[in-house]
């Protein structure tokens, strides 16, 4: 009997073959449809060493999902009349000063939650290798103080972890509880979600299961509805209509009718193309249109979450109170969770004209594997070896952000020039002369993945360029260009700022 529950049970052999392309060890997924869990599978191990099997309790941390109960944190207090969606941050945390008066004066928790703030992302001065936090979080609100103005306030969507970081101090300040505190105790409690995983913070810092979260996505998209029919619901989570509702429109995409960013979710009339804030993007030319040949258009709302070493995704279709969750514990050589959510999707959708995601996988897994000698060929042409270079201890020197809570530590080891991100001499990195005093530290993707670093395919970011200042011998200045949306680079300076 063709039931949508035997469809989906009979992709398992679909699953692991995409596990296998992308080299993800361990799998976790659960669907939700009308209401009901109806599929529940796991692959592979959650050990590899052990051999130990995942199941829907295994715990794997969730990277961005993590923003919807932020979010959901939010709505509590604004409920409680304890703060407004436009509240400026800055009257809450006064610490938040930043130098744009737009946005000291006017920009609200909504600004951040949506990522319509206007500020540069700096994602890779969020987190250092194996996901660890690069810095302590009482140093939020000074380096979101900092953040580069990319775009004007409200008039674009760009990805920012920081916003996040401070809506866990909001939740803080006004709750007088942890972020984490509050949330067990107004969300994860109530809702009767049972896994002991840990609540880190909130733009990427969950720790949760598949029976938790579809527990959770049902939660939400009951409220949802109660919540556009009657202000008095039972059900802890509230505002969860501003929540899902869309906030600022992303880059337009022609074959979908509305493509918008929500408070921790996107939302994306299908037929339309997904994942625009996985990893995939990177490496297919064109993410594929998603229900083509749907009769009728259906919105999608979704998110996906990628923190090393884990990929997470998450699908709801509230028409018909679907959800989808997938957790992966590897940093594949593609978005095995977004492509297997996808594919569970297009399983539930059930499209005439479905996409082959076997085939995308290999595509997309290949391109991967292949970008990182792309880069190193590309770095060898650009090279220019015969050009002067100082003394290596010319360049040794700890090198700070202008707000002096971020630096790059040059040193010599051995007679090699190297460096590190935040005084970690543990985690260095070898500098290799490019031209004049730029130096490279590309890594393999092999390294990438033994070192725990997130994969970056931007060749600019691995080029550190020096300056020296004037007439002195030793260089004063480092220029990083690690956020594209920065194309200048940043500056970081030999001696710490007063």
């Amino acid at each position: 009997m063709d039931t949508l529950a035997h469809r989906l049970y009979s992709l398992g052999p679909t699953i692991v073959e995409i596990c296998r392309i992308s080299g993800t060890p361990g799998v976790s997924l659960g669907v939700l449809h009308e209401n009901e869990v109806i599929h529940v599978d796991n692959f592979g191990y959650r050990d590899v060493e052990g051999k130990k099997a995942p199941d829907q309790d295994t715990l794997y941390f969730v990277a961005s999902l993590s923003k919807l109960f932020t979010a959901a944190g939010i709505g509590i207090l604004v409920d409680e009349q304890k703060l407004e969606w436009n509240t400026p941050v800055s009257s809450i945390l006064p610490e938040f000063d930043h130098p744009d008066d737009t946005i000291k004066t006017k920009a609200g928790i909504v600004d951040f939650l949506s990522h319509r703030s206007g500020l540069a992302g700096k994602t890779q001065m969020w987190y250092s290798e194996f996901g660890r936090p690069a810095l302590p979080r009482r140093d939020t609100m000074r380096f979101c103080s900092y953040l580069d103005l990319v775009y004007a306030f409200q008039q674009r969507w760009l990805y920012n972890n920081w916003g996040y970081g401070l809506a866990d101090e909001v939740t803080e300040k006004v709750s007088g509880k942890s972020w984490g505190a509050f949330l067990r105790e107004r969300i994860f409690d109530p809702l009767g979600m049972k896994g002991d995983g840990k609540l880190a913070e909130g733009a990427a810092g969950v720790q949760s299961n598949v029976r938790d979260l579809l527990t959770f996505y049902k939660s939400v998209m009951q409220a949802d509805k109660e919540q556009r029919c009657s202000e008095d619901t039972s059900s802890p989570l509230k505002n969860i209509p501003t929540i899902m509702s869309p906030h600022i429109t992303l880059e337009p995409d022609t074959a979908s009718l509305e493509r918008s960013y929500a408070l921790g979710l996107i939302r994306t009339t299908l037929p339309g193309s997904l994942g625009v804030v996985g990893l995939n993007p990177m490496y297919v030319d064109k993410m594929p249109i998603v229900g083509k040949g749907m009769e009728t258009p259906r919105l999608c709302i979704y998110h996906q979450g990628s923190i090393v070493p884990y990929l997470s995704s998450a699908h709801l279709l509230p028409d018909t109170n679907t959800a989808i969750v997938v957790l992966t514990n590897s940093m594949a050589n593609n978005d095995a969770a977004d492509w297997l959510g996808q594919l569970l999707l297009e399983t539930v959708l059930d499209n005439p004209d479905k996409i082959d995601y076997v085939a995308i996988a290999k595509e997309s897994a290949a391109t991967s594997v292949a970008l990182w000698p792309k880069m190193a060929q590309e770095l060898e042409k650009r090279r220019e070896p015969d050009t002067p270079q100082q003394p290596p201890i010319t360049y040794v020197g700890i090198y700070y952000n202008i707000i002096g809570d971020w630096c790059i530590d040059v040193f010599e080891d051995e007679g090699i020039l190297k460096m590190c991100f935040q005084e970690q001499r543990d985690e260095s990195y070898r500098l290799t002369h490019h031209r004049y005093d730029e130096f490279s530290w590309l890594l393999t993707r092999d390294e990438d993945v033994r070192r725990g670093r997130f994969p970056v395919v931007n060749l600019e970011f691995y080029i550190l360029t020096f300056r020296a200042a004037g007439d002195e011998d030793e260089m004063q200045q480092l220029i990083w260009r690690h956020d594209p949306d920065v194309p200048a680079g940043e500056t970081f300076y030999r001696h710490p700022p007063k």
